[in-house]
């Protein structure tokens, strides 16, 4: 399999992709570009495997941050892994065996970013449980395994997209599924967002993969 599905799944969605978010793909076998210095020092112990995701990573972050008009930097990893994004930039990335994928925006318009990409196949059912409640799944759909793992993307892209504003660490428990809503919503407080706000994921499926973005608009805390 390669990177094309997801590209073509992106290119399809058309005006239901949100405005200011660039984004980009590349495959992990096809990087062409090298890592900046400091980019390399952080893998520089890492098996063949996870050096690849993480040059296509940085590769489709600086392919992203051309097209809002911006040369070419490094992404350094923080101590908590999570990239570093220029200032005033904000992102994500996220990584299937296929396929590294990269969103950035301007920080002026958007606050911050969770993007996650997943093959779009049933999960293991000894994790199912894990991910959230039977009710929360069900709400999604009737194949429970299958429904766990859009459970499954979709929180991890509201995850990645608040710990930039919380810098708080939590489980799969920490957001629930509000099927009414068809929302995420925090399961207690993690200031600066309160129980109950919710953070907002669309999420796309097909060519078998399952595609899950979480915008946060500057100046929005979490919709009612």
């Amino acid at each position: 399999m390669s990177s094309m599905p997801l590209l073509q799944m992106i290119k399809g969605l058309g005006d239901a992709w949100p405005d200011g978010v660039a984004v980009a793909v590349v495959d992990p076998e096809q990087v062409t570009e090298p890592l900046f210095p400091i980019e390399e020092a952080a893998v520089s112990r890492a098996v063949a495997g996870r050096r690849a995701e993480f040059a296509a990573g940085r590769q489709a972050a600086r392919q992203a941050l051309k097209a809002l008009g911006y040369a070419p930097v490094a992404i350094p990893m923080a101590e908590d892994r999570a990239p570093v994004w220029p200032q005033g930039i904000v992102g994500s990335l996220s990584h299937c065996p296929a396929a590294c994928i990269a969103v950035v925006a301007e920080a002026a318009r958007i606050a911050s970013l969770g993007v996650d990409i997943e093959p779009y196949d049933p999960l293991p059912e000894d994790i199912v449980h894990e991910i959230g409640r039977e009710d929360e799944i069900a709400g999604i759909g009737p194949d429970r395994r299958l429904a766990a793992r859009q459970l499954f993307s979709a929180k991890e892209a509201a995850y990645k997209a608040q710990y930039p504003l919380t810098r708080t660490l939590f489980g799969f428990e920490g957001l629930r599924y509000d099927s009414v809503r068809r929302t995420l919503r925090f399961s207690g407080p993690v200031p600066p967002f309160a129980k109950g706000d919710a953070i907002p994921v669309t999420q796309w499926t097909g060519d078998g993969l399952c595609l899950s973005l979480s915008v946060l608009h500057a100046g929005s805390r979490g919709a009612s």
